[in-house]
């Protein structure tokens, strides 16, 4: 005679699995990309661009603009006290995010600002200045 363990809720937990389905990350090792959701703001003088960036400080993220291209970049491990593996489910352990956006040629790159607050990384995107018309005197011939 043979012994063999059942689980029950495990067995039912991949009778129920959608997740294969509908290409949601697996729960055990994967590491989803969740692009964080954007607000672009336009004013006279520069863009604002908020991002959520829940969890993270602004050791974990990163902003770079370069060619006109300008990237987010995060990334955040969740450290726990309890190193057992004990979890049924982890589903908040890392999390990481890069999303890039071309920007007009309007943008000065030597002003752009970063800043976290809260959980919203924002960042300040000043406009160039714009050459002023110039008034042409014309001359009247003598």
């Amino acid at each position: 005679m043979n012994l063999v363990t059942l689980n029950p809720e495990q067995a039912l937990d991949r009778f129920f699995d959608t997740d294969r389905f509908f290409g949601f990350p697996r729960a055990h090792g994967e590491q989803p990309t969740v692009l964080p959701k954007v607000n672009v703001i336009e004013k006279d003088e520069a863009f604002h661009l908020e991002a959520e960036t829940p969890g993270m400080t602004r050791k974990d993220v990163s902003v770079e603009f370069h060619n006109g291209v300008l990237t987010l970049k995060g990334h955040h491990e969740q450290s726990s006290q309890n190193e057992k593996n004990d979890y049924r489910i982890r589903e908040f352990s890392k999390q990481s995010f890069s999303r890039s956006f071309r920007l007009s040629d309007q943008i000065d790159p030597e002003k752009v600002l970063a800043r976290m607050d809260q959980g919203v990384l924002k960042v300040t995107l000043p406009k160039k200045e714009q050459a002023k018309p110039k008034k042409i005197e014309i001359e009247v011939e003598p």
